[in-house]
């Protein structure tokens, strides 16, 4: 969208579930929304353009508009309704008796057959009303008694009433900021491992989690480094705008930054991150070359195996996190349609337990029932697109294959 084209309005892109929503003021975006069926949902305006690149099919439209109905619209963005219900259940002139005697500025907003009304209501009497199709406003009457004689229409069916008592909206915090910067901030890190290494030796290679993975010693972190040295949650690793973010989260050793202590900054391919004993940097996947999977980062002096993780030419030891996925970074390699680059991983959890989990939506098979997360046990079998893999414990010093 080009400044200037559209003062006040809105740009919609709408498939036939979904309809993706960007309100423009003073021909910069304000707020973004997501309509679903019966429901509105706040976008970021930072994933607008992740979430429409998302929608297959989409038609997308720029509408002119009054600004106080643009403003009208990010009621729904930014607050949840004091009141739903159809019209069938719900006196509307009763409604409008309430508000009229709260003194409060309000909106209610009708939607019937895919159009939305906004009838607005300063310090309780009627102020602004506005149609989703211009063709349907009744024409005579007060505000009041064309929107009612619109919502009770014999001719037409019920709807669904949304009242708002609350009609505060902060705007989105990069309003102002135009489509085509807010695209380029969205565009996705490119295929990136971290590489960890001790003494000059690189033992352990994990692919970046978009958006964020956390780094520490504490086993719900992404990136686990199991070694006093090193806090618990020790620093986070980012992908803003563009751009590596390296954080540290008030680590007891501080997180270093080619050898000088840093809170928050950008990273770079070149830069080499201390964190406790470890050296970490950030490596392209055609770079990668997975370290011996014998290795492990923890103080324990037990370096025998709890049990392995098998399948397809595969026969990994449960000793530290496990990546499950299509992607060449992934430690077990899952084939068939579905299957993402990062899948799932898993993480030891207490002594002959081990945790599953899937980032995002994400869902595995594990014993014929799909899930996100799971307890995992000996014995467990997991099915990934086309691959299976079983937990097998250690017998006699050796792995069994299933």
């Amino acid at each position: 969208m080009q400044q200037g084209s559209c003062p006040d309005g809105r740009l919609e892109i709408e498939t036939g579930e979904s309809r993706l929503s960007c309100l423009i003021h003073n021909s910069r975006p304000y707020l973004a929304g997501l309509q679903e069926k019966d429901f509105f949902s706040w976008v970021p305006l930072k994933d607008f353009p992740v979430r429409a690149g998302q929608l297959d099919g989409a038609v997308c439209n720029l509408f002119k508009s009054d600004p106080i109905r643009v403003l009208l619209v990010a009621v729904h963005f930014r607050n949840r309704p004091v009141m739903q219900a159809s019209t069938e259940l719900v006196d509307l002139s009763h409604v409008l008796d309430v508000l009229a005697k709260n003194g409060r500025d309000a909106a209610l907003a009708l939607e019937r057959a895919g159009t939305r009304t906004l009838l607005f209501l300063q310090q309780g009497k009627p102020a602004r009303l506005y149609f989703g199709n211009p063709k349907e406003d009744p024409g005579e009457g007060s505000l009041a008694d064309r929107f009612l004689l619109f919502a009770f229409s014999p001719e037409a069916g019920h709807g669904q009433v949304e009242v708002f008592s609350q009609l505060t909206i902060e705007p989105d915090p990069d309003a102002g900021t135009g489509l085509v910067k807010l695209a380029a901030a969205a565009k996705p890190p490119p295929p990136t491992s971290i590489a960890v290494s001790l003494g000059g030796r690189v033992v352990l290679q994990r692919p970046f989690m978009s958006p964020a993975m956390t780094i520490g010693r504490d086993h719900t972190c992404e990136l686990l480094l199991d070694n006093l040295s090193v806090s618990r949650r020790h620093a986070r690793l980012s992908w803003d705008r563009g751009r590596f973010v390296i954080e540290d989260l008030e680590s007891a050793n501080g997180t270093l930054l080619e050898g000088k202590p840093v809170t928050r900054s950008t990273l770079t391919f070149r830069d080499r991150v201390g964190i406790g004993k470890f050296e970490l940097r950030l490596t392209e996947a055609s770079e990668l070359r997975h370290p011996d999977a014998t290795m492990i980062l923890s103080a324990s002096e037990d370096e025998s195996s709890p049990g392995y993780l098998v399948g397809k030419k595969v026969s990994l030891p449960l000793k530290q996190e496990i990546v499950m996925g299509k992607g060449p970074d992934a430690d077990a390699q899952a084939e068939g349609f579905g299957v993402r680059a990062v899948h799932a991983r898993i993480r030891p959890e207490g002594r002959g337990s081990f945790r599953l989990t899937c980032p995002g939506r994400l869902k595995v098979t594990v014993n014929g029932k799909k899930t996100n997360s799971a307890l995992l046990r000996f014995g467990d079998r997991i099915t990934l697109g086309r691959s299976q893999f079983w937990l097998v414990p250690t017998l006699s010093g050796e792995p069994t294959n299933a």
